[in-house]
Formats: structure tokens, sequence, C-alpha cells
């Protein structure tokens, strides 16, 4: 795929580097480094590039096309999708979709600004998500915490139903011999203690 030539560029415009030299939109060979993976070099892509000192400038439309297919190939999200997917999901802003992902604050912050970017894996994530708003949902409510017996007012009324194991030897004439064997795990037996009524 060759990389289109940019509407906007720096041609003719003063080198804000060496001061003395004009910038000319020309064509270059590029190698794009990309992460959990081999570099993708990139021939003829367009920049603005200074004729006295060489600095390089990539235009906005050349670094949207980089960043296209970097994203293509090696199968991660860039800025432009992690922005649609957060918009697409109802999220408004970045700190809150990363607070739903489990995420740092601003990361999500950072990688729709291009600061960072999401591994491949955490691509694999978000596309799960984006394509199972129900999930989403799920993960937006901590649903899990719904099925945690500790949490549950009704399990809690009810403590043989919180400790089944115990519950099942409380009544036995060994109860208080198991409590004190050699092998018995130590933190049963804090939870017998606690339990034992007299």
């Amino acid at each position: 795929m060759n990389a289109p030539k940019p509407n906007q560029s720096f041609a003719d415009q003063t080198c804000p580097v060496c001061q003395q030299g004009r910038f000319a939109l020309v064509q270059i060979d590029h190698i794009e480094e990309v992460l959990e993976q081999d570099p993708i070099t990139f021939r003829g892509v367009w920049v603005d590039r200074c004729e006295n000192c060489g600095e390089i400038v990539f235009p906005s439309e050349t670094t949207q096309f980089l960043e296209s297919v970097v994203a293509e190939q090696s199968e991660h999200l860039d800025q432009r999708e992690l922005e649609r997917v957060r918009e697409d999901l109802g999220v408004p802003h970045q700190d809150q979709m990363s607070e739903i992902l489990g995420l740092g604050t601003k990361t999500y912050h950072k990688w729709e600004g291009g600061a960072q970017f999401p591994t491949r894996s955490m691509c694999y994530y978000i596309r799960v998500v984006a394509e199972f708003p129900q999930a989403f949902d799920w993960l937006r409510r901590r649903a899990w915490r719904d099925k945690n017996r500790l949490l549950d007012p009704q399990a809690t009324k009810n403590w043989k139903t919180m400790f089944p194991d115990l519950a099942a030897v409380q009544n036995t004439e060994s109860f208080h011999q198991r409590s004190s064997h050699k092998k018995a795990n130590p933190a049963l037996g804090l939870s017998r203690v606690a339990f034992v009524t007299r």
C-alpha cells in the first residue's frame, strides 16, 4: 500500500531547528518499530525534510497512514479506534474507561493520545468488550461480586451456607479433636474456634 501524498505540509517554511533551510515535501523509506513484533518497513513515505540540516517532520496524514498500517498488521488498536470503542460503549471520559477496564487512572488517556500503546493482548480484550456490550456492562457493574458468598446478605445470615465444610463436621464428636489435629488447616481451625457455640 502506498502512502498518500498529504494535502498539508510545511513545504517552503523555514526549519525551526537550523533556522536556515526550508522544508521540502519528499518521499523516503521509513522503518517503524512495533511492539511485540518485527519492525515494519515503509517505502516512499511522504515527509517534510529540511534541505539544509535534514530535519524530518511527518505530516499528520502520513502519521495517520503509518498508524493504520501498523495497527492492521500488528492487530493493535490505533488512537482513533480506541476513541471509537469508548464512545460506542457510552463512556464519556477516558479515566472512566480506565477504571472500568481495571487500568491505571490515566492509562486510556495515554493510549488515545498516543503517549503509550496497549499490548496486543489488551487490544484483544478491548475488542471482545467492544463486540459484546453485555460483557462490557457486566464488567462495568463488577457483576462477579453478585456471586461472592461473603457479600451475599442472605448467606451472611446463615454461617452454615458460608462455611459448608465447617457445618459438615460441627455436629460430630470428633469436631474438637479435628481442630487440634497436627495436619489440620490452620485457617479452618481459626474459623472453627470463631464459630464454636456451647
